[in-house]
């Protein structure tokens, strides 16, 4: 972790704690603390899970009884704004949004916090983007994926991009999306996510003679389960796939359907340390992402970024930003064949699993580094201001 460093910093953080913090938030989070970050977390959902706040981190959650203080307090402080932001969210759907954000925005004014940053740019957007307005502080967002092609209120997200103060992406591809909504240039920049970097040694091994495909995504159709299972049908019996997640999709159906469930284990939602004991004991990890039929994709998947760093081997798809990562293997989207073949190539050549892995490991190592942080916070800082 860095060490503390002075910073007049107080930013509140929007965010969803519905399964705990997302990993790749909770170690951002960490860091910009150990930089002296004064950082307050909103949830806008809250539920256990394996990445929880550190127990002296600010966690402000909403109560009904809060939320109607909040309401009146604003109100009664200023009718005219208050009534100008409740109309434009019943304009445009988003009164619950409204709602949460009267409470954020009377513990912003109560805890003197200077900006308001949002973790993806769908419902937590609008609630950071409310509480701006309410309140007059700055707002920035962090923007992932799927908010850019699937977003839950595209009308106010078109309007509210472009009006906040900065915007933090994950990759270049991003970037371009980014432009057709009208934000200007020099609103977005592109700060890589921060990965910690574990201790490894033998990773992408094969075990008991078993050749074991790792692929760590939720059950939905953008990650490319059909697809995963699909090459593994057309693969020898050693071959194996284990795939941890939950979601819509049936893959235990699936596997089924295809003849491949003998060889296939759903581990489901995994603890922290669960989740490192799979990376560890897997041969190679696999994501083969597609665009969906109503255009969903990814932006950068945060597994493919953690199984780098573990240094194992990775084949995916050309999807996305995903060709920031990785330079091999890669396969076409859908093509469960070329998907097969690369991970025949993969498990019969362990020269070049350690060699693609060792290379991943020191591109992760560079590309996803506390310096990452250092970035974010002095973009922060300058939103602030």
């Amino acid at each position: 972790m860095i060490r503390n460093i002075d910073s007049p910093l107080k930013v509140a953080y929007v965010v969803s704690m519905a399964m705990g913090l997302q990993s790749f938030v909770y170690r951002e989070v960490r860091e910009l603390v150990s930089l002296g970050v004064m950082v307050h977390l909103f949830p806008t959902k809250a539920g256990s899970g394996p990445y929880l706040p550190d127990v002296d981190w600010p966690v402000h959650k909403p109560t009904i009884r809060s939320i109607g203080m909040a309401h009146f307090r604003i109100f009664m402080a200023d009718s005219r704004t208050y009534l100008t932001v409740l109309f434009e969210a019943l304009r445009r759907g988003a009164v619950i949004d409204f709602l949460l954000a009267a409470f954020v925005s009377m513990k912003v004014r109560q805890e003197g916090l200077r900006l308001i940053h949002c973790h993806f740019g769908d419902h937590k957007f609008f609630v950071g983007y409310f509480s701006g307005r309410l309140t007059g502080r700055p707002v920035s967002v962090t923007i992932h994926a799927y908010e850019l092609y699937n977003n839950p209120n595209p009308r106010l997200f078109r309007k509210a991009i472009k009006l906040v103060k900065g915007i933090v992406t994950v990759a270049e591809y991003n970037r371009d999306i980014l432009r057709t909504y009208g934000v200007a240039s020099g609103k977005i920049h592109v700060v890589p996510m921060f990965a910690d970097l574990p201790n490894v040694s033998g990773s992408g091994q094969v075990t008991e003679g078993k050749i074991r495909v790792l692929m760590v995504a939720r059950f939905v159709e953008k990650k490319g389960h059909r697809t995963l299972l699909k090459a593994l049908s057309r693969l020898p019996e050693e071959y194996e796939a284990w795939l941890v997640g939950s979601g819509s999709v049936d893959v235990a159906s699936l596997a089924d359907s295809l003849g491949v469930a003998h060889r296939v284990k759903i581990l489901g939602r995994l603890s922290d340390a669960d989740l490192q004991a799979a990376y560890r004991g897997a041969t190679m990890f696999c994501l083969p992402s597609e665009t969906t039929a109503s255009g969903d994709r990814e932006g950068i998947p945060v597994s493919l970024m953690e199984a780098m760093a573990y240094g194992l081997p990775v084949i995916a798809t050309r999807h996305a930003g995903i060709p920031e990562l990785v330079a091999e293997i890669l396969v076409e989207e859908g093509d469960a064949e070329a998907l097969a073949r690369g991970i025949e190539k993969l498990g019969r050549n362990p020269t070049l699993r350690e060699a693609l892995g060792r290379r991943n490991r020191e591109f992760a190592a560079s590309r996803f580094s506390r310096e990452n942080v250092l970035r974010l916070k002095a973009l922060l800082e300058g939103w602030a201001t």
